[in-house]
């Protein structure tokens, strides 16, 4: 497969998230996650010996890229269109809320 083809799959896989709502929801998202994890940082771990920095990884790579989604930012490269797609940092960020919750 040429690369000017994978750009046009990527492209048209990321067209719905081309919208102001999206990237207003990408940014929102982004902001209250920090915002929780700066104030109360026990959602992570109860204390420092407890924490998996695999997933604290993770979940910073989200919120990277959600607020990089959520200034309107798009990439060229083809490998950063994937690893800052919504399609990952929503479905992290989502289920850090919901295991935050539960």
């Amino acid at each position: 497969m040429k690369i000017s083809t994978l750009h046009y799959y990527i492209d048209i896989l990321h067209r719905p998230f081309k919208f102001l709502i999206t990237r207003l929801f990408s940014l929102l998202l982004a902001l209250f996650l920090s915002g929780l994890l700066l104030i109360y940082p026990n959602h992570i771990a109860a204390s420092s010996a407890q924490l998996d920095h695999g997933y604290l990884t993770i979940l910073m790579l989200a919120l990277s890229a959600a607020f990089i989604h959520g200034v309107g930012f798009y990439p060229h490269y083809w490998l950063w269109k994937i690893l800052f797609s919504p399609y990952f940092s929503w479905g992290i960020l989502v289920t850090f809320i919901l295991n935050s919750v539960v």
